[in-house]
């Protein structure tokens, strides 16, 4: 029997087709049994226990931690301590850093209730103080905060401010050096005045700032140090370093 190279070719072809046909039930019950990734979300919780109307006063040393404040927490007037003179519990600070000489480094959390913030006039109040080194403070804030005030003093120091994506206020900045804001604050912000060596903005929609303004504000104050405020969750620019001006040459 004389069989063709056309016949071959056929036979080959059904043979194929065949073998085809067998393994495409596999490879569907293969693909049925698949089941896709899960999303998990994670929550974003403060790394420790809250407290409130913390002072924390050094002479001469660094202050450096993670500091998670609750403003509706209550604490008894006997375990807080003294206020200075001609200061009444209204004066009295949600979180208060002072030293004479040596930087701040701090991871400020301020915690929020599950529902928004009712808008009763009371804001957190922080500040920060340094004599004689650099400031930088990192504020997050967990579920619906109330407005909050940070009052920063760096006489010669450097001052670094990360604020959260919520922030909706007023910056009054003032240096003798410069200011940087980074380009997200700058889209968000309107420029309202530079006098001397004090630059003010407001983050968010002007038409709801007024001369009673009881929301989100920043306040710094440095003599010989820049400024250089950002949002907490932005990359830090690179510097110019050796390397890079070498690589950019």
């Amino acid at each position: 029997m004389i069989i063709t190279e056309k016949q071959l070719q056929d036979d080959h072809a059904k043979l194929a087709e065949g073998m085809q046909e067998q393994s495409q039930p596999e490879a569907n019950d293969s693909m049925s049994d698949v089941v896709p990734p899960a999303y998990s979300a994670t929550e974003l919780l403060p790394p420790a226990r809250p407290t409130n109307f913390l002072s924390l006063i050094l002479k001469d040393k660094p202050i450096r931690g993670c500091y998670v404040i609750d403003p509706l927490m209550h604490i008894p007037l006997n375990l807080l301590p003294p206020l200075s003179d001609g200061e009444t519990e209204r004066d009295r600070k949600n979180l208060y850093l002072r030293t004479k000489d040596g930087s701040i480094d701090a991871d400020i959390w301020l915690i929020g209730q599950e529902e928004a913030a009712p808008k009763n006039g009371t804001r957190t109040t922080v500040s920060l103080s340094s004599n004689d080194g650099n400031i930088t403070a990192k504020i997050n804030t967990v579920k619906g905060v109330a407005p909050f005030l940070l009052d920063i003093y760096a006489r010669d120091g450097r001052v670094v401010v990360l604020l959260p994506r919520s922030f909706r206020g007023s910056l009054l900045l003032t240096t003798r050096q410069s200011v940087k804001l980074s380009d997200d604050i700058l889209q968000r912000s309107t420029t309202l005045s530079t006098v001397e060596h004090t630059k003010r903005y407001f983050v968010g929609d002007v038409s709801h700032f007024g001369d009673d303004w009881n929301g989100d504000e920043l306040k710094v104050v440095s003599r010989d140090g820049r400024v250089v405020i950002r949002y907490v969750d932005e990359v830090e620019p690179m510097k110019n370093g050796f390397f890079s001006r070498i690589f950019s040459s």
